[in-house]
């Protein structure tokens, strides 16, 4: 009896055999993955094994169809890295420097202590020429712990109610 072979990416399989079978064993990824990128790597190879069908594997997952047969095409061109979102370790365009957020929790505990977050940010973009909003500066300061002052509120001398309300009563039943 012959037996119909196909090709995946180069590589001889029998039917219901792939190359990311559990029996063989994936080349590791060369980036960590997470916990729900392995399922997704097990769900998927699961999938590619046929011991499941796309709907089911979407219900595991808690995707839809269409996105399983995008995860699988990716598992099945790229390997194990498939699943890994391309843009992981990437560093964010604006990201600011930890250098830069240290310096501005140590100017503002040496040289600023006391002054508001907004006016101290105002002071950091034109006294030191450093390109950060006001929220970034306030998010430097309050992960190093420091809170912004509060408003100095002043102390209102409390009257005595008491007298007021019994010349009220008194009026009244004058009336």
């Amino acid at each position: 009896m012959d037996e119909v072979k196909s090709t995946v990416n180069g590589q001889e399989t029998l039917p219901g055999n792939s190359p990311l079978s559990t029996t063989e064993i994936a080349p590791k990824p060369k980036k960590k993955m997470s916990r729900a990128e392995r399922k997704k790597l097990r769900v998927i190879t699961r999938l590619i094994d046929g011991e499941i069908n796309g709907t089911k594997a979407a219900n595991m997952l808690g995707i839809t169809t269409r996105q399983v047969r995008n995860l699988k095409r990716q598992v099945l061109e790229q390997g194990a890295e498939g699943v890994i979102h391309k843009n992981k370790y990437y560093k964010p365009y604006n990201e600011i420097d930890g250098e830069i957020s240290e310096f501005i929790v140590k100017l503002y505990r040496k040289e600023y202590r006391g002054t508001n977050f907004s006016e101290f940010a105002r002071i950091v973009q034109t006294e030191y020429n450093i390109e950060a909003s006001r929220s970034t500066i306030y998010n430097f300061l309050r992960r190093a712990r420091i809170r912004s002052p509060q408003r100095k509120k002043k102390k209102t001398k409390k009257t005595a109610v008491t007298t007021s309300a019994v010349e009220t009563k008194s009026t009244k039943e004058k009336n």
